[in-house]
């Protein structure tokens, strides 16, 4: 039993999620660093994502 409310619990439990959605060929170099010839400047994705593991262990379920 927790003395968090459901709302807490919730807050707690949702993280955000950093997903590249820039486009690199197969061959890409992936050690690339900005300035060097051929990089390609990542294109981040920010989404929050609740951890439905940890609202299953409090026994909440959306």
């Amino acid at each position: 039993m927790s003395n968090m409310t459901r709302e807490q619990i919730i807050n707690m439990a949702t993280i955000t999620v950093r997903t590249d959605k820039a486009v690199y060929p197969d061959d890409y170099d992936q050690t690339l660093k900005e300035g060097d010839d051929g990089y390609i400047e990542p294109d981040y994705q920010f989404d929050e994502q609740i951890d439905q593991a940890a609202l299953d262990r409090f026994g909440i379920a959306l």
